[in-house]
């Protein structure tokens, strides 16, 4: 009972001393917060990615993913590789080990990392991808149907090396347009 009798009486005299502890406490947070929100939630808004990823606060995998995924949509096959190579280094920690719960997102990247690599016509490199997606989530049955769809491909005679046309990544043979990709 002394112990708590010492405990408030040292709390009661130094009360002024605390307080201004606690408000220099909570400035401090108040300051981490409009940080963080300025500089990855805001350009995460904004759809400005790379600038997100680079800002150091913030998950830096998902925002080159995003970024990646822009590109991709924009046809810009080069750049969107370049994005999904840098979401998938984010996620890995610096000797070279994967976290279990990144697992997820490693397998989302490497599922576009393909579709990117189809869209440039490099079967090959797409199918290596599409692996991957499936080491990090076996169950994913679009990967498993894309890497069959490759694995026909480059079984046909397609080399899987080459730029291609990327307004026509799947073609047209005889029973209509590829579907899966």
């Amino acid at each position: 009972m002394k112990f708590v009798q010492d405990v408030k009486s040292y709390v009661w005299e130094r009360r002024v001393q605390l307080a201004v502890m606690l408000a220099i406490a909570s400035v401090v947070l108040a300051l981490w917060g409009s940080w963080r929100m300025v500089a990855y939630s805001l350009p995460m808004q904004t759809g400005d990615y790379v600038r997100a990823a680079e800002s150091g606060s913030g998950n830096s995998a998902n925002a080159y993913y995003d970024a990646g995924l822009t590109a991709y949509q924009n046809e810009q096959y080069k750049e969107a590789q370049k994005l999904f190579t840098a979401a998938q280094s984010a996620l890995t920690s610096s000797s070279g080990d994967l976290p279990p719960e990144a697992k997820a997102m490693a397998a989302k990247i490497q599922f576009a990392l393909g579709n990117n690599y189809f869209r440039q016509k490099q079967l090959k490199a797409a199918a290596e991808a599409y692996r991957q997606s499936l080491r990090f989530a076996p169950d994913n049955l679009e990967a498993k149907y894309n890497l069959e769809l490759m694995q026909k491909l480059l079984a046909s005679g397609g080399a899987g090396n080459g730029p291609g046309d990327p307004k026509d990544p799947g073609g047209s043979g005889p029973g209509g347009p590829k579907k899966g990709i």
